[in-house]
């Protein structure tokens, strides 16, 4: 066999140029398959910037399309709360007397409107009611007549008093007027700004018979705000377009869509190419979700093509340059790539080793290390056989955590080389925490904490590998993680072996070494890609040892029946803030105890929601400190945080104990002014029960509207502090002034009646022989013949 250094002289000079240039055209070839993908993009760059283009003009037209609708819903439900406001319905269909419709549309204005002032703001400029059977208008803060209405607070530019008072008593459905110029205050020529007029007849199911209507001002300055991002991205005009083909708002006000154009607007959305003021134009279009209207962008096609012209020169100038400049590196890099390559023959021809040259890049790195591999490969085995303990901790750790990427390399693989071995594909992951070493260790030191890692490691690899196979890894201080593999047989007894393992574990270390510890449990799992899975199920619920305590064995599988609210109704909340007030510290003890009970004892309830229902707790006692003005510092003490404090509580039921102890601190802060408040609000109800005797109205729920106040805390308060029910007091009242009404005129009883408000003569007098044991007839009587009786005693 001839060797092979007696076929080296033979690689000569025209050889060696072949692979010279070999190398050459290898680069070239490689150069040119990015150079055709770019020619071919160069041919595809107005069709893919023109779809660029399509797709951006699309996409902010749909996002100004959800800004819109999502002001429109705002604006929809500020509406549809006013049109089904009961009392609303009441004025529209009222027919009592002048005062008290009056007072109704007055009350309606203060109590209702102006808390619906805060839409007002923005997008909706205004609203206000008009009510058609007393042509009047109704805003926040306003009640009168529609003249004055629309020559003093909002006149239209284009339209007269007249035309307006039509569009107003005409019927109209969720209808959009197009934009027009508002003066408001006209009388002194205030602002002139551009709206658009929403309306809604009412009542809202009425079509023939309509007593008023429901009118909104949307601020065209707000549209026109979104229409700029819009119109300056791709120098497009904007319009609005309604159902029956109206432009209702627009970034150009002196030009239309025309006609052909509205027609082809026939789907949800849409692009098409079509003219446009003499132009070829890109209009794209898509219709809104809350109201009937399209969005329409029109874009001017001579624009976008000449971006496009301008791109594709640059694109063919940088092919150019790209194609000069990949020629030169080519040459460069095969004559760079060819160098080492031409040493290392060198070498073998001398049969002695290259010179000892600084490597300047992989061939040259190759040359100088093949004398040494060997050598640093048995070292390395050796180091890797020291460290092996602390690889396969630090591979288990993120092999629990999921953070071992499986596909890389083959598990079996991986599991040979850190010395792990499974018995199955079935998987369970259990955290232990350890709470409390205190009466292990009476000094905690670091020392101490390893003995208690070491012992609670060692007792549940033992239970663990009786029939299965275990593994541990020490996340923190105070946190062992365990890997459990389970084996295959008796696989329907495998979740009762492993809670009973837990509490094993958590018996031994409680009765034998004293230390205080919680274990969260995941569910079983199949196939080593789950492992990470049961990692996150176990710290999942682990962090639910708030509601279970120390001591506990919590399994994620006992989580699953959670419910998905908690139970803090608004009733709930105003008993706390009333019996807070009143400095009732029993009642709002026992109050906290049912939320608590409700929510914790007789439901089961997810970890975030338990948070956020003692945060709405805390919430309300913040609420309660804002509007009375009450000071924390005096209160709890300086640097007093009650959210701080409430959650560095460990469980919930600390937390619940800690809520009590604020609520009690503030209520009874409460006690110390509520005897003088008390008799002054008794003063001020039986003041006020005197003074609308007369009126029908006169009720538990009248007196509660008119102190802000619910009407069973008003019952309530009334009963303990004047120890009589408040009706009975009512009744008492109307009677003595019957009573006295009787002594001085000779009124009938339906009179009488109507005097001291009832709304009937059956309902006094039952009420009158209720309370003085004869009807009104017969009291008359005996009043009567005790006067007669006083005048002769008074003549004799």
């Amino acid at each position: 066999m001839r060797s092979i250094v007696s076929l080296l002289p033979k690689l000569g000079k025209r050889s060696l140029s072949r692979v010279f240039t070999a190398m050459i055209v290898s680069n070239l070839i490689l150069l040119l398959i990015p150079v055709s993908m770019g020619l071919f993009l160069y041919t595809k760059v107005e069709d893919v910037l023109e779809g660029n283009a399509r797709r951006q003009n699309t996409a902010m037209l749909e996002q100004l399309r959800l800004s819109l609708d999502n002001k429109l819903k705002e604006m929809d439900i500020l509406a549809k709360q006013l049109a089904f406001n009961p009392k609303l319905a009441t004025l529209l269909s009222y027919s009592g007397t002048p005062e008290d419709e009056a007072y109704k549309q007055v009350e309606f204005v203060r109590n209702d409107l102006n808390r619906y002032q805060s839409f007002a703001s923005g997008f909706v400029k205004d609203f206000y009611v008009y009510l058609q059977a007393n042509d009047l208008i109704l805003k926040p803060g306003v009640r009168t007549d529609t003249e004055t209405f629309y020559n003093k607070y909002y006149q239209y530019e284009n339209a007269s008093y007249h035309e307006w008072q039509e569009v107003l008593g005409s019927y109209h459905n969720l209808s959009f007027q197009p934009s027009a110029a508002l003066w408001q205050d006209p009388v002194n020529l205030g602002n002139k700004a551009r709206v658009i007029t929403f309306l809604q007849s009412l009542p809202i199911y009425e079509v023939t018979e309509t007593r008023g209507s429901l009118v909104i001002l949307i601020d065209e300055a707000k549209i026109q705000e979104m229409f700029k991002q819009l119109e300056l991205a791709n120098d497009s005009t904007i319009f609005i377009v309604d159902q029956a083909e109206r432009i209702i708002a627009s970034t150009d006000q002196d030009t239309s869509l025309g006609e052909g154009l509205l027609q082809r607007l026939t789907r949800a959305s849409g692009l098409f190419h079509d003219q446009w003021n003499g132009t070829d134009s890109i209009i794209s279009y898509t219709s809104s979700k809350q109201a009937d209207w399209y969005y329409v962008s029109i874009m001017p096609k001579d624009l976008f093509m000449q971006k496009v012209e301008s791109m594709k020169h640059i694109a063919l100038l940088v092919l150019i340059v790209a194609l000069v400049c990949g020629g030169a590196a080519a040459c460069w890099i095969a004559y760079r790539q060819y160098s080492p390559v031409k040493r290392m023959v060198a070498a073998i021809i001398q049969g002695r080793p290259s010179a000892r040259v600084k490597a300047g890049n992989e061939y040259d790195f190759i040359t100088a290390s093949i004398e040494g591999t060997l050598l640093e490969e048995r070292h390395l085995r050796s180091r890797l056989m020291e460290q092996a303990p602390v690889i396969q901790t630090n591979f288990l750790s993120r092999l629990i955590r999921g953070y071992v990427d499986l596909e890389q390399e083959s598990m079996d693989a991986q599991l040979d080389f850190m010395n792990i071995q499974f018995i199955s594909d079935t998987f369970a992951v259990f955290i232990v925490q350890i709470e409390d070493i205190a009466e292990y260790a009476q000094v905690e030191s670091e020392a101490k904490w390893t003995q208690v890692r070491f012992i609670i490691s060692n007792i549940a690899l033992d239970l663990m590998n009786e029939r299965h196979v275990g593994y541990a890894v020490e996340l923190e201080r105070d946190r062992i993680a365990f890997l459990l593999n389970m084996e295959t047989e008796r696989a329907d007894r495998h979740a009762e072996e492993l809670h009973v393992m837990q509490e094993q574990l958590l018996q031994i270390m409680q009765d034998r070494f004293k230390v205080c510890m919680t274990i969260a449990v995941s569910d079983i799992h199949e196939g080593t890609a789950e492992i990470g899975h049961a990692y996150l199920e176990a710290m999942a619920a682990f962090d639910y040892r708030m509601f279970r305590g120390q001591n506990a064995i919590i399994h994620f599988g006992e989580l699953q029946e959670t419910t998905p609210h908690y139970y803090y109704p608004l009733e709930f909340e105003v008993q706390l803030v009333n019996h807070v007030k009143s400095g009732d510290i029993d009642n709002v003890a026992k109050l906290l105890d049912n939320i608590y009970e409700m929510n914790f004892n007789t439901a089961k309830m997810t970890l975030e929601l338990g948070l956020c229902l003692f945060f709405n707790i805390i919430s309300t006692f913040l609420k309660i400190t804002n509007t009375t003005n009450s000071q924390l510092e005096p209160l709890l003490g300086p640097n007093a945080d009650p959210i701080k404090n409430l959650f560095n509580c460990k469980t919930v039921d600390e937390m619940h104990k800690e809520t009590k102890r604020l609520y009690a601190q503030l209520t009874a802060s409460f006690r110390t002014s509520q005897s003088d408040h008390s008799k002054q609000l008794l003063m001020d109800i039986t003041e006020m029960i005197d003074l609308h005797l007369r009126d029908q109205n006169l009720g538990l729920v009248m007196i509660a509207d008119h102190f802000g106040m619910t009407p069973q805390y008003v019952s309530s308060f009334f009963k303990k502090a004047s120890g009589q029910n408040l009706t009975d007091y009512i009744t008492r009242a109307r009677i003595e002034l019957a009573k006295q009404s009787m002594m001085l005129s000779e009124y009938t009883n339906a009179q009488l009646a109507h005097m001291v408000g009832y709304t009937n003569d059956v309902v006094f007098i039952r009420a009158f022989k209720k309370l003085e044991g004869v009807t009104p007839g017969k009291y008359r009587v005996s009043i009567q013949r005790a006067s007669r009786e006083q005048n002769k005693e008074a003549r004799g």
